[in-house]
């Protein structure tokens, strides 16, 4: 046989080593392939881990890769190796898939959370109760009042009441006064149907005595509202920014415009690992970003998150570059989550609306009794500025666990259930994945300092409630200037 020959077919064999040869062996082979690629593509979209981590990784499934070829090309159809190869080849199949599926669900929570165009208004149809209207049959061509001042989303709600129940809208006063129409001054009960937001309900059967008891929804209209981009992007992880944190008084889902009860700025340095929480009162009187009129800064809530945003951007003089909007619902998934946290109480306490007690100094608080921690104002002297300094206490809590040890890693796919439907956002799908990189990075603590903008209470009239004096909170001054020196001291203004 000829030395070309030879070397022919020792090249062919060499070839023929690195190639399974059972079609079995085959379809697994490419089943790996298939499995590592599709984990190695969702990592690179998802972004989150080190670049160390990456390269790790990358090394493994080298090895990894060459050691399933050899051992599934051995040219004995049953042989240790084969055996081994073919258990080696399952195992890395099903983790590579587990990977991709908890990766896949990263990559989809981020971009659930980062999209803030989702959120909506309801409308209701309220009657008396004991009234002769019921449900949304009797509203077939009946009047329903409705009140001046009309924004574009009610006159939606409108149009769709009036699409869906053949009902007749007539304009009658502002929406405080539209309870007269069925309860005027005089406590006389009108059998008619008026029709408002569900956050000025709300307010209204709060600063109306007997109104909640004496009335009843009896039709329901749901309208998407869309808000604008007003995030003012920065590098991230390498830029001082504001995150302004706007807490909802709702329940369960988190797209439904509310209130914002919980009002917090939160200045991040990440070169200096420096974060700085500004907390303002609820009832703060500032002046509306649109409407150009004063009211409670709670208020603002309720003409969508980019009000209340623009509205501090305003009062503040400052860029606030994100928000996040959160409820009930997402405080006391996210405690649990994390297994609880260790808040320090400055005073023994016991809750006002609920069973859970407080004890002077640190308490381990699962999420309900992080709520109410957070909500608690009747047991203090100092009221809305104690509840302020025990929200911060509990954001700190949350912050130190999640920054300060490696609970991210741990837990980080139990988080995105509990936040998935609960946090909305306009930090983008990549700003949120650069975070959390960052703090895989380098999991050493954050310096994390408080502060909160004092007020003194007063009764005046407000832009969403007319000429009712409602109980408000006039700026302090100093203590604005100082929390703006503050904020721009963070921030290496």
């Amino acid at each position: 046989m000829s030395n070309q020959r030879k070397n022919h077919q020792q090249k062919n064999k060499k070839s023929e080593g690195w190639i399974p040869k059972s079609p079995f062996h085959i379809i697994l082979t490419l089943l790996f392939l298939l499995a590592e690629v599709s984990f190695v593509t969702l990592l690179i979209v998802v972004d989150i881990l080190p670049t160390i981590f990456n390269i790790i990784i990358l090394v493994i499934f080298i090895v990894f890769t060459v050691l399933i070829f050899k051992l599934l090309s051995c040219r004995k159809e049953k042989t240790v190796q084969r055996k081994v190869g073919t258990v080696i080849s399952i195992v890395m199949i099903l983790l590579l898939a587990l990977g991709s599926f908890y990766l896949f669900r990263t990559y989809a929570a981020f971009n659930k959370v980062s999209d803030e165009d989702k959120q909506y208004e309801e409308f209701y149809a309220v009657a008396l109760k004991g009234g002769s209207y019921k449900n949304a049959d009797d509203l077939n061509g009946a009047v329903v009042f409705t009140h001046k001042g009309n924004s574009a989303a009610y006159e939606k709600a409108q149009d769709k009441l009036k699409e869906e129940t053949g009902a007749i809208c007539r304009e009658a006063e502002g929406y405080l006064e539209l309870k007269n129409v069925l309860i005027d001054a005089e406590n006389n009960r009108h059998d008619e149907v008026i029709f408002l937001s569900s956050s000025h309900y709300e307010m209204v059967c709060e600063y109306a005595d007997g109104f909640a008891k004496s009335t009843k929804i009896i039709y329901k209209v749901s309208v998407n509202v869309g808000n604008k981009d007003i995030a003012k992007r920065v590098g991230i992880t390498q830029e001082p920014f504001n995150v302004y944190i706007s807490g909802i008084d709702t329940f369960g889902g988190i797209g439904k415009v509310s209130r914002s009860d919980v009002n917090m700025i939160i200045t991040v340095n990440p070169e200096k690992k420096e974060i700085l929480l500004t907390s303002i009162p609820r009832d703060m009187y500032v002046k509306l970003h649109t409407y150009g009129a004063l009211d409670k800064l709670t208020h603002s809530g309720i003409y969508g998150i980019d009000e209340t945003v623009s509205t501090v951007e305003d009062w503040l003089d400052i860029d606030i570059n994100y928000y996040i909007r959160v409820n009930f619902t997402t405080l006391v998934d996210v405690v649990d989550v994390l297994g609880g946290v260790d808040v320090n109480s400055d005073y023994a306490f016991k809750s006002a609306v609920s069973k859970y007690t407080y004890t002077e100094g640190i308490n381990h608080l699962d999420g309900k009794a992080a709520l109410f921690f957070a909500r608690e104002r009747k047991s203090f002297e100092e009221g809305d500025q104690q509840r302020i300094q025990n929200q911060q206490k509990v954001l700190e809590a949350i912050l130190r666990k999640v920054t300060g040890s490696s609970v991210i890693l741990m837990k980080y796919t139990s988080l995105l259930d509990a936040v998935d439907d609960e946090i909305q956002t306009n930090l983008s799908d990549s700003d949120i994945s650069s975070l959390v990189k960052m703090q895989l990075e380098d999991l050493g603590g954050w310096t994390i300092t408080k502060q909160y903008i004092k007020g003194a209470g007063t009764h005046a009239s407000t832009y969403s409630m007319g000429s009712r004096q409602l109980y408000v909170a006039i700026p302090d001054e100093a203590s604005l200037a100082e929390a703006q020196s503050a904020i721009s001291e963070v921030l290496g203004e």
